[in-house]
This record gives C-alpha cells, sequence and structure tokens, in this order.
C-alpha cells in the first residue's frame, strides 16, 4: 500500500509503489486519510487514479478519516498489506528530531516491511540509471532485501552497485599487502550477495573502499559516479531519538539523490 497527503513528494512515493506492485505482480491500495493535517489527500486520489489508468494498473483507492498513523496500520491489518510505501518529504518529512512524525513512527511502529522514498530529482523517478547499495551486513534479511533490489533493478533496467567500505583511523597507514587483504575479504564478503542477485536476473557489481569516513565516503561516492537512487537498509531502534543516531537516516538526510530507505519485514 502507499500513503499520500496531497503533497508532490507523497505523490511521487505512490508512483514508485506502483511500478513495485506492477512489477512483482501485487495488489496495491493507496490510502489517504484525512485531518486537519492532511486536508488535501482526496487530490492526491484523483491525480494517481488519472496516473493509474495511464499505465494500466488498478489499484485500488481508499480514503479514510481521523489519525493518519493508527488508520494507517489498522487498514495495513484489516487487509493483510505486505508493504507500506511512504514520502520523507510533504508532510511527513525526515527531519533531525521527529517523535511525531508519520514516516519514522511507520519505521518504529510495524513488523511489516516499510519503503520511505526520499525525491531529489523527479526525472530520476521515472528513469533511474544507477542503484548504489551500501553494505553493513550481508547477512541479515538476506532473501528480503534480495528480491527488493532485484524487483527495483528490473523496473528500472538498471545495475545494482553493492558498496562496502572499510574504516580506519585518520592518521592509519596501511601497507599494499594490508590493503590487498582488506579488498579480498570485501570482496569475498559481498560475493554471495552479487551471486544470489545475479541468479535473480539482476546485473550486480562490487565496489569497495578503504576510508575514515564511511558516511562521507558514500555521498563522496554517489556525486563522483553520477548515481541517481540510493537503497538503504534501516534498522531501527525502539526509542524516539533513534533517527538522530542511524546512520542510515543521516546518509539519505544528505543525499543529494533519490533515496529508498527500507526496513524489512518483522525489523
Amino acid at each position: 500500500m502507499a500513503c499520500v497527503d496531497g503533497s508532490y513528494d507523497s505523490e511521487v512515493a505512490a508512483k514508485y509503489a506502483l511500478e513495485m506492485a506492477r512489477e512483482s505482480k501485487a495488489k496495491i491500495s493507496i490510502l489517504t486519510v484525512v485531518d486537519e493535517r492532511n486536508p488535501e489527500g482526496d487530490m492526491s486520489l484523483e491525480r494517481l487514479k488519472r496516473i493509474s489508468e495511464r499505465r494500466g494498473i488498478k489499484p485500488i483507492f481508499v480514503r479514510e478519516e481521523g489519525d493518519q498513523f493508527s488508520k494507517t496500520l489498522a487498514f495495513a491489518e484489516k487487509n493483510g498489506v505486505d508493504a507500506i510505501v511512504a514520502s520523507s518529504g510533504g508532510k511527513v518529512k525526515i527531519s533531525g528530531v521527529f517523535p511525531n512524525n508519520f514516516s519514522q513512527r511507520l519505521i518504529t511502529g510495524t513488523d511489516k516491511s516499510v519503503f520511505i522514498i526520499k525525491s531529489v530529482k523527479a526525472s530520476t523517478a521515472r528513469s533511474h540509471k544507477k542503484l548504489l547499495c551500501p553494505i553493513q551486513s550481508a547477512s541479515q534479511s538476506v532473501s528480503e532485501r534480495v528480491e527488493a533490489l532485484s524487483m527495483i533493478s528490473r523496473i528500472y533496467d538498471c545495475p545494482v552497485s553493492l558498496f562496502r567500505c572499510h574504516k580506519i583511523g585518520s592518521d592509519e597507514v596501511l601497507s599494499s599487502r594490508e590493503k590487498t587483504r582488506l579488498y579480498d575479504e570485501m570482496r569475498e564478503y559481498l560475493e554471495p550477495l552479487r551471486q544470489r542477485l545475479s541468479d535473480e536476473g539482476a546485473r550486480a557489481y562490487l565496489n569497495m573502499r578503504i576510508c575514515t569516513s564511511i558516511r562521507e565516503e558514500i555521498l563522496d561516492y554517489i556525486e563522483r559516479n553520477s548515481y541517481d537512487l540510493l537503497f538503504l537498509r534501516v534498522t531501527p531502534g525502539r526509542f524516539p531519538s533513534f533517527a538522530r543516531k542511524d546512520f542510515s537516516i543521516e546518509v539519505m538526510k544528505d543525499s543529494e539523490c533519490n533515496v529508498i530507505l527500507w526496513k524489512p519485514k518483522g525489523a
């Protein structure tokens, strides 16, 4: 299901959801919950009805009234929703501190898979060319991550770059032998994931770096290599300030390309 609130960003997120549903042959519902904070959701539904018709997709459009978060979860539970897609912008903007933010509450408040979309460039939301996926752990939610990444790769016909960094101290100097060993270890760690993506029909490549700041290296790599889509796995903590500390949230906030922030089912 996709959640819309009348904002442009939420409608971009819904368009991602439409393409995911079409690629995976899944049923999709588009929900707006109207309240004093979100009086324009009906306009989103009307615009997305026209877009869906042009794309040959047939979502279920739903209008509710009341609290956006509680109504969203109730609808998801009642209708057996597997994944929820929402926006980080518009009226649910992700910021440094957001104890009552809808996107954060989705990440921490449901055991369903959640996709939060940050839209920076509208044009790339229709035709991505390069997808970067930083890997901190390749052993968690592997099957679900492979399914999500291969689906996105097929939707946009774009390759997946699996990216892993080894952090060293700012004054640390490595020998050529040590660097070779570290690169070999990172390659060996990523290769099983690359192979599983390849088995699913996705073009996947490995990129490794040795750096003093993983966050800065990712952001710099995006800019230098013109990536237009970033896929980040978030592991939410059960406390209000997790977004101030979570690595993926920090990278998402500073990224200059579109971002899919993904929370796996059950996390």
